[in-house]
């Protein structure tokens, strides 16, 4: 099957999708369609960085069509997720006039009960034939499509990724500011209080450390009052990278978290990491040098990684730092366009 035009789809069409996307037009020489669901925060420049056009859609329409939405049927859909009404309307038009549909998924192995059991029933049963191929973050996201009944070899890493366009740089590690830092929603499921709350225990023997907490949430009230704690609201893709870059440990303590971009945009710019042990990404992106793992929903695990990190001398910070860099290289938008590459060339073979 000869590959001529591609569309995505994508959720919340965030603006690391669009660069990645972007990578992905400059190289294909046929035609690339991006189709998207508006994001809740509205981001500045999107199209700017997309470097065309974006086909804004209702994602819940279940009559959506590529003739209505005047785009002509891909020969590979990119396919965000399987929740939205008008995706899988467009997934089900174009494999019915011989296109190919490979599933986004950014979902992450746990091991737990419903993924043994439910889960697998419910991708055979319901989800798998519908799909030709799956795009996933990192090895969690590769076991997790592989125990649902995907062949191996139609399943690809490389979907997530943060550009190195823009976070990037910041001085050495072990000469920044002594800075947490966490990013993402004030919601339960991130455990941001309890972080804040951990981080109040460990600042009384530790003055010279501070965290910066970057969101928005209904729990912001919430978060202890202190004068080692700065919060500040959701952040553009530029500013947030200025922020990054000056801190010296991403800390994510979710209770759940299917990757996180998070993640890579902090070892881009050199920084290490304290993660909650179920972060997708962790697989990927953490290692002895730079990085503590913790159990998910304890404080005190909390506070403990907090001082473990804390306790680094300068050579452990350089080291961090060396390898936080070197495992960013493996995602990104040139990684990403390499594994559209990949789908095209199973396109021409066995899919």
């Amino acid at each position: 099957m000869k590959v001529n035009s591609i569309a995505f789809a994508w959720s919340g069409l965030p603006d690391y999708a669009a660069r990645c996307i972007r990578a992905v037009i400059e190289r294909f020489p046929g035609s690339v369609t991006v189709i998207g669901t508006r994001p809740s925060v509205p981001i500045a420049g999107m199209e700017r960085s997309l470097g065309q056009a974006v086909h804004w859609i209702d994602g819940r329409d279940a009559n959506a069509d590529w003739t209505r939405l005047g785009i002509r049927r891909p020969d590979l859909f990119f396919q965000g997720g399987f929740h939205w009404p008008a995706f899988n309307s467009l997934a089900v038009r174009c494999r019915s006039n011989g296109g190919k549909v490979i599933l986004q998924t950014d979902s992450n192995w746990q091991g737990t009960l419903r993924q043994h059991l439910l889960d697998p029933i419910r991708h055979r049963a319901l989800l798998r034939r519908r799909f030709d191929g799956v795009f996933v973050p990192g090895v969690s996201g590769t076991i997790y499509a592989e125990r649902m009944g995907y062949r191996p070899g139609t399943v690809i890493q490389g979907m997530y990724g943060a550009d190195p366009a823009l976070f990037n740089g910041g001085a050495p590690l072990h000469s920044r500011p002594k800075r947490f830092l966490f990013v993402g929603r004030l919601v339960q499921v991130k455990f941001v209080v309890a972080l804040a709350q951990a981080f109040v225990d460990f600042a009384a023997d530790n003055p010279d450390w501070s965290l910066q907490i970057c969101g928005s949430g209904p729990l912001r009230d919430q978060l202890p009052r202190h004068s080692l704690i700065e919060v500040s609201d959701f952040l553009q893709p530029g500013q947030l990278a200025d922020v990054v870059r000056n801190a010296r440990c991403l800390v994510l303590p979710s209770l759940s978290e299917p990757w996180g971009l998070v993640v890579h945009e902090a070892v881009l710019s050199g920084c290490a990491l304290a993660l909650s042990q179920v972060v997708g990404a962790a697989s990927d992106l953490a290692t002895k040098s730079n990085s503590v793992l913790f159990r998910p929903g304890d404080v005190n695990a909390i506070t403990d990684a907090l001082r473990f990190i804390a306790s680094w001398e300068a050579h452990h910070w350089q080291e961090a730092e060396s390898a936080s860099r070197l495992v960013a290289t493996k995602f990104g938008p040139e990684p990403f366009a390499n594994a559209v590459a990949r789908f095209i060339d199973k396109m021409h073979s066995e899919m």
